[in-house]
């Protein structure tokens, strides 16, 4: 049932809701390779309006580069949409010989940290697609299609 007062924090998901959450990249943002090897983020910034004010004099930054370590950089490449944070857990602890909690209390704190800066959003089964700015997306429109029967 949604929240209808605005200035009431809406339920905490539960762990199993939580878990069941598949986290989506924010399109905007753009992944780049390094010569080193590092993946490396460019999060396009939109300026308020005293810091277009601000740029004709002073240099202002038209975007931010974030440079991920190779395990940030193995979550990031996870993160496509499909696969849940369960899954996502389950692949890190398998890959990094992490007994499975450990694997979770990183993976959970590390897309926490991701949502929080906008470079991904959750979509939880059965609810709206929540982004960390505040905006939302129908999660009809971003889950991937079903497999269609096929007519005989």
């Amino acid at each position: 049932m949604p929240n209808w007062a605005f200035w009431r924090r809406p339920k905490p998901l539960s762990r199993e809701q939580s878990l069941a959450s598949v986290p989506l990249r924010n399109q905007a943002v753009r992944e780049e390779k390094t010569d080193a090897g590092e993946t490396r983020l460019v999060i396009p910034l939109r300026p308020a309006w005293w810091a277009r004010a601000l740029s004709r004099v002073l240099y202002v930054p038209k975007q931010r580069r974030v440079v991920l370590d190779e395990i940030g950089a193995y979550v990031w490449g996870l993160c496509d949409g499909r696969k849940s944070v369960r899954d996502i857990i389950a692949a890190l602890s398998a890959r990094y010989k992490l007994h499975r909690k450990e694997a979770e209390i990183s993976v959970v704190a590390y897309l926490r940290q991701l949502a929080r800066r906008g470079l991904i959003g959750i979509a939880v089964p059965g609810s709206h697609l929540h982004f960390a700015h505040g905006g939302h997306v129908r999660n009809e429109d971003v889950t991937p299609e079903k497999p269609r029967k096929q007519e005989r």
